[in-house]
């Protein structure tokens, strides 16, 4: 009798008096359609905090997916005080918090952040709650990951914080892509990248000197906020040709930047800047024109470098010339083949990339857009 009192209270203790377990919404599972079929993902939260503010997703809850809590967009990002712009177009969903821009396939873990692939621990997913609702749902850490967002779970209970996105001035669903209100919108491209190494010369590679004086100009353009900037990679990965025209393309920017460096015999030596002369007049946006940016640029770079004035290059052969519909140029700093060049540029990057930032600034003053 004494061992089955013990084995009782054993029993007891375990079920009635051990710590409580995170506790989870009246019913543990959300049902949806997804892809045509209904599904029943489990741990279900009704509600996430943001900037520490609870905000309830109702009839829209977060669940789990491989391993991922997936969240609804609207709600937890768009109309959130993170403000996250969001667009959708079909199976595609586009969102930009700052100067990060993520697009997302439905039923893809594969998306595209600032022109670079890159991988997400669940896929974007299309569902049709039982309200008939159809919404994006999205995998919060790595969207928040990705995106510049603080993401922590602490007891089952999802936290993001962020400032408010300061890189748009629009409240819709489409990111205000156009120059108003004193904002302008820029692309800014470090020339090759990944399996690409672009020019090589002297122990230098120019994917990695395109990419240091990208950064440099980064940190400046972070902190005006009369800029929109959008960069085609800000790591070493490849973009296509193509992806970097695009992104300018999307976003309906009002400038294109592209940054390399030259590469010839060891002779030779000098900065020049290419435009596209047959899209001159055919990309001319808000009274600005590819060969006046073009201009501006060459002259502050040539400042900048005390390298030799080599001018102007008219180009009708490039891709991020040929394809782009606004003002655009193509800065060749310097040659890498040069040694004495190499080893200035290398050294000078972060200086470069805030000299440009500085450039940018004062062509858009010369022509009284800011």
């Amino acid at each position: 009798m004494k061992r089955w009192l013990s084995l009782l209270m054993v029993v007891m203790l375990c079920v009635g008096f051990a710590a409580p377990a995170v506790q989870t919404d009246a019913s543990s599972r959300v049902t949806v359609v997804y892809k045509g079929k209904t599904k029943s993902f489990s741990n279900k939260r009704t509600y996430a905090y943001v900037n520490n503010n609870k905000v309830k997703v109702g009839a829209q809850p977060i669940f789990m997916k491989a391993g991922c809590y997936m969240g609804p967009v609207n709600k937890l990002f768009k109309k959130s005080s993170l403000k996250v712009s969001v667009k959708s177009s079909g199976n595609t969903l586009t969102m930009q918090y700052r100067s990060n821009v993520l697009v997302m396939k439905n039923s893809s873990r594969n998306a595209v952040l600032n022109g670079q692939t890159t991988r997400m621990g669940a896929p974007a997913m299309q569902v049709t709650y039982p309200n008939g609702k159809t919404k994006w749902v999205v995998p919060l850490k790595s969207v928040c990951s990705h995106l510049g967002i603080t993401y922590k779970l602490k007891n089952g209970v999802v936290k993001m914080k962020g400032a408010v996105n300061s890189a748009t001035t629009s409240s819709s669903s489409t990111p205000d892509n156009s120059a108003t209100n004193g904002q302008i919108t820029l692309v800014l491209d470090a020339g090759h990248g990944g399996m690409d190494s672009g020019a090589t010369g002297n122990g230098y590679r120019e994917k990695s000197m395109t990419l240091d004086i990208l950064l440099g100009a980064k940190r400046m353009f972070d902190n005006d906020n009369r800029f929109k900037v959008y960069y085609t990679r800000t790591s070493d990965t490849y973009p296509s040709l193509t992806d970097r025209s695009d992104l300018a393309n999307n976003y309906n920017a009002d400038l294109f930047v592209s940054i390399h460096i030259n590469s010839a015999s060891a002779s030779a030596h000098g900065t020049e800047t290419l435009y596209n002369s047959s899209r001159n007049t055919v990309t001319a946006k808000n009274g600005l024109t590819s060969r006046e940016l073009a201009t501006y640029i060459q002259r502050s770079v040539v400042a900048t470098t005390g390298f030799t004035n080599r001018g102007l290059r008219k180009r009708t052969d490039l891709s991020v010339l040929n394809r782009t519909k606004m003002p655009a140029c193509l800065i060749e700093y310097g040659f890498i083949s040069n040694s004495k060049e190499a080893k200035q540029m290398n050294a000078n990057t972060t200086r470069y990339g805030q000299e440009l930032y500085q450039a940018i600034v004062g062509y858009l003053q010369s022509e009284g857009k800011l």
